[in-house]
């Protein structure tokens, strides 16, 4: 679609059809990002292993964009993971928190968080942390 969008703007010459076509491209990138951190957090929810843990909040504030939430996990293993995520019906709180961490078969990181407060999981592929400190 994005292709045919971009080719209708150098046919027709009118710039929409490249805004159309850039937008739909980076939402389509996007979507291919989040769509497996999503299916793993529905795969935890089924048939997840759970242990427990503690997740730091950090929020990066700025007038100008979105608010920007990390989440840094740490669990019995030697290393943290961290990441960023999107809270879902609940407005996080910087702090640290005691967690349910639910990992699935396959994936080496935590695919969902469970907070008193609500759900984590990862937007992107999280980063591993070299120490568990």
């Amino acid at each position: 679609m994005t292709l045919a969008l971009i080719t209708l703007g150098f046919m027709s010459g009118y710039e929409f059809f490249f805004v159309v076509g850039a937008f739909a491209g980076l939402a389509a990138i996007a979507a291919r990002e989040a769509a497996p951190h999503w299916r793993n957090a529905i795969a935890a929810l089924h048939s997840g292993t759970q242990s427990k843990g503690k997740i730091s909040i950090a929020i990066t504030r700025d007038p100008t964009e979105f608010d920007r939430y990390v989440a840094t996990v740490r669990d019995k293993s030697p290393h943290a993971w961290q990441f960023e995520f999107t809270p879902n019906d609940w407005e996080p709180t910087e702090g640290h928190y005691d967690v349910e961490i639910i990992h699935v078969s396959g994936v080496e990181w935590p695919a969902l968080l469970l907070t008193s407060e609500g759900i984590v999981f990862p937007a992107f592929t999280p980063k591993k942390l070299t120490e568990n400190t």
